[in-house]
């Protein structure tokens, strides 16, 4: 993305412990520094500790500042929470293992099948009640699903709906 819009940060761009300022306006940014606890590129936000707060914030709303030129911020630990995101960014530098991705992938592939499939199920399920019974509408739907979905899953599906449960 930085690619395409020059202006915009991208959150792998920021490293833990890097010094910070925020744009304020256009024109100001903040006079304080802040140091950077957590980045999380899949989200593409980045924890920064203030001298206030500890803050989720935007990449684009960041300025990387040399402490050497800027002053040492006067924040020197990490008021954040401990969290599984904050632990995987501390031993990663926020990005995600193989492992986790895979997880995603799976997750994703469910979904679909349980809208996509299991919805027009439903559907057509509810469609035979109408007019058939529930052998009548297996023998039907066995046909159209077979080879998309499991035996059990269209007998379980009618039975949930003809029984009401």
């Amino acid at each position: 993305m930085p690619a395409l819009y020059p202006m915009m940060a991208d959150a792998e761009n920021f490293c833990i412990g890097d010094c910070v300022r925020k744009f304020v306006s256009e024109r100001a940014v903040t006079p304080y520094l802040g140091v950077v606890t957590q980045v999380v590129p899949s989200t593409q936000k980045i924890w920064v500790t203030w001298p206030t707060e500890h803050s989720q914030e935007s990449p684009e709303l960041l300025i990387k500042v040399n402490p050497a030129i800027a002053g040492m911020p006067t924040v020197s630990q990490d008021t954040g929470y401990s969290s599984w995101e904050k632990t995987l960014s501390n031993q990663m530098q926020g990005h995600l293992p193989k492992r986790i991705a895979s997880e995603r992938m799976a997750i994703r592939i469910a979904n679909t099948f349980a809208t996509k499939v299991i919805g027009k199920l439903i559907n057509d399920i509810s469609d035979c009640k109408k007019s058939m019974s529930d052998m009548q509408a297996y023998n039907r739907l066995y046909e159209k699903y077979s080879s998309v979905c499991s035996d059990y899953i269209i007998k379980t599906s009618i039975r949930k709906i003809y029984q009401g449960a």
